[in-house]
């Protein structure tokens, strides 16, 4: 049946990209390829460029990096999208948000506090 003037018609969510910086393997998570997971070590143009995220979420404390290296990074390969730190509980947060903020460049930055282990 065709559309009816003045009718709304339902519109599908957008397909959203998503990359989860991690220390492991690099491996698409979901069968339609619209979730990444990469590790840090191996971001670069190329790879930004071949999963164009919308979002990228990464942990407040890596191993051996945090996010305001992240941020860093993606800052100077041009990234312009959200991102979202994962962090446990902090007693401050907002504090810490404002600071990640002053790394962002053209990014929007938001913290996500848990009490879920990120390991």
């Amino acid at each position: 049946m065709p559309p009816q003037p003045g009718v709304s018609q339902e519109q599908s969510p957008p397909n959203r990209r998503i990359l989860y910086l991690a220390g492991g393997e690099a491996a698409a998570l979901s069968q339609d390829a619209q979730i990444f997971s990469l590790p840090f070590t191996q971001l670069n143009a190329a790879e930004l460029a071949r999963i164009a995220p919308d979002l990228v979420v990464f942990p407040l404390f890596g191993a051996i990096w945090d996010a305001t290296v992240v941020l860093t990074r993606l800052n100077e390969l041009g990234y312009r999208g959200q991102c979202l730190v994962l962090t446990p509980r902090l007693p401050k947060p907002h504090l810490i948000e404002a600071e990640l903020r002053g790394y962002q460049g053209a990014m929007q930055v938001r913290l996500l506090t848990s009490d879920a282990p990120l390991a």
